[in-house]
């Protein structure tokens, strides 16, 4: 099968490794690229909070620029979505990581279980967050209560396509799959100028989505070409395919 991976360069080499290994042929096709802000970050840090929360793996590769100044809060606890994510903290010296499956729902609840049982935090929780999010895992912490502060340490940038290289990528050369990591990958995917002139060309497309809320962006007349995944992981993703 020929398959688009749709996530930033910086991320997306060890997924295609894994598809051409699989005997697909594999291209990238990123539509956006992280831009980090370790200013924000450090400054977030350097308040007193109880835990960190992440849901990207991007947020974490934010705290590597802090070098030697990310030491002190190696011990501090993290709540993390999905288990890249969590890879990717303990891979930079967090050693007490706490995994959510879903969304940045499933994240806030998770947040809630462990200090319903822990003792209310005496302190917020810092949230490292992209500067484009749902939301959801803010609003289920103050709805119970639970002090939160967010630093939006990263944005994604849109990459912006001609319309030849569009044509080139999806018509010239139709795609049997596509891989969405994001909400906002999918959403600008589908606005994409070629589908007004060529809509045909992903009509036989199969979507895959690492999550049910990044499925919810795939319009509503390829809701049948859809394959989502129960838990924000790539290997299981992949095996959907």
């Amino acid at each position: 099968m020929r398959v688009l991976i749709t996530r930033p360069n910086n991320r997306a080499g060890g997924t295609i490794a894994k598809l051409e290994e699989l005997g697909h042929e594999v291209a990238g096709f990123p539509l956006f690229e992280p831009v980090h802000d370790p200013v924000a970050v450090e400054a977030a840090l350097a308040v007193p909070h109880a835990a960190l929360a992440i849901s990207s793996a991007e947020a974490v590769r934010g705290l590597e620029h802090l070098g030697p100044a990310l030491t002190p809060h190696l011990g501090t606890r993290v709540f993390a979505v999905g288990k890249a994510t969590a890879r990717a903290a303990h891979a930079i010296g967090f050693s007490d990581v706490e995994v959510a499956s879903g969304s940045g729902l499933e994240l806030g609840n998770l947040v809630l279980d462990h200090y319903a049982s822990a003792g209310r935090a005496a302190l917020p929780i810092l949230y490292l967050a992209g500067e484009k999010r749902m939301g959801r895992f803010e609003k289920v912490l103050a709805e119970n209560d639970v002090d939160c502060v967010v630093a939006e340490s990263y944005r994604m940038e849109p990459i912006i396509y001609s319309i030849e290289a569009q044509q080139a990528m999806l018509v010239e050369v139709k795609a049997d799959a596509v891989f969405f990591y994001s909400r906002e990958a999918a959403n600008a995917f589908f606005e994409l100028e070629i589908f007004r002139q060529s809509r045909e060309a992903i009509g036989k497309t199969l979507f895959l989505c690492l999550s049910r809320n990044i499925a919810e962006a795939v319009p509503e007349e390829l809701q049948n070409s859809v394959v989502a995944s129960d838990n924000p992981d790539e290997d299981e993703l992949i095996d959907l395919l």
